[in-house]
């Protein structure tokens, strides 16, 4: 069974984009080129949105594959399927002042809803 989702990049210094990018392509087994666009909240660093198609649980691996990355902050979702829930996980980093984090976490919830967007 596939589902959907999204992947929002909120914010990515320059130099990390191309690793999200080979990052999200090692997770969908796909080459992926993602459209980056200046982040004016936060100066300095790109942001970008992904849609995605794949197999039920793609969501997980997509967060799992970019949690922990430092000065990253990322959202997957994936929306709800007949076989499973809908899904979001976030993450925000530690502060540039303070030392990266393994508990850097990815979090999710479940969403019991059949609309495709909130």
């Amino acid at each position: 069974m596939t589902t959907r989702g999204v992947l929002y990049v909120h914010s990515a210094p320059r130099a990390l984009c191309p690793h999200v990018e080979w990052a999200v392509a090692g997770v969908l087994g796909t080459r992926v080129s993602l459209d980056w666009i200046r982040q004016p909240a936060a100066p300095g660093t790109w942001r970008s949105e992904f849609s995605w198609q794949a197999e039920v649980g793609t969501a997980s691996k997509l967060a799992s594959a970019l949690r922990g990355w430092h000065l990253l902050r990322f959202e997957v979702t994936a929306e709800p399927c007949p076989t499973a829930e809908g899904e979001r996980y976030s993450c925000t980093p530690t502060s540039a002042s303070s030392t990266p984090s393994p508990a850097s976490t990815a979090t999710s919830s479940s969403r019991r809803t059949a609309s495709a967007r909130p």
